[in-house]
């Protein structure tokens, strides 16, 4: 399926929305850290990580970087997409607990299905949020084939204080 939405994110307090170095990096439920990243988004700001809006100013820095944040948004343009919250298309039932498990072996499941779709040739997944019962990320792959995969700044930055 396609996808063309806008999408919401957090990322370090003026950093550009589309820097994507740090995810090649990652530790993630959605990719394998030093193998392939992942763009990781949620469909609507509700939807985001629900840990990020407890960032302060005041928290203290990790290794000399500020742990304050901004929501961006991006203009995403995607195909193929496969849903993993739609029971018609998902190939795993949108309930299975591996999903938003923390569990080590819910993680392993989850890199193992991201495999299997990467290698079927999606650039992306829709899936439940782990971090907001009832919404919706979407994890986007930008080492697919860059003719299904269009990104751009939303125009929306919001600081979290």
């Amino acid at each position: 399926m396609r996808v063309q939405a806008k999408v919401w994110r957090h990322i370090p307090v003026g950093a550009y929305a589309l820097h994507v170095g740090r995810i090649l990096r990652a530790d993630g439920r959605w990719n394998r850290p030093g193998v392939y990243g992942c763009l990781h988004t949620a469909l609507s700001e509700q939807g985001l990580d629900l840990s990020s809006r407890g960032s302060a100013p005041s928290l203290p820095r990790q290794t000399g970087t500020s742990r304050r944040r901004d929501v961006v948004s991006i203009n995403v343009d995607l195909d193929p997409v496969v849903d993993l919250t739609n029971p018609e298309t998902s190939p795993v039932p949108p309930n299975t607990p591996f999903l938003t498990g923390d569990r080590p072996e819910d993680i392993e499941q989850c890199r193992a299905l991201a495999d299997a779709l990467r290698a079927a040739g999606d650039v992306g997944i829709i899936t439940p949020s782990a971090a907001a019962p009832g919404e919706k990320n979407l994890i986007i792959y930008i080492d697919g084939p860059t003719r299904g995969i269009q990104l751009d700044d939303g125009g929306d930055r919001i600081p979290l204080e």
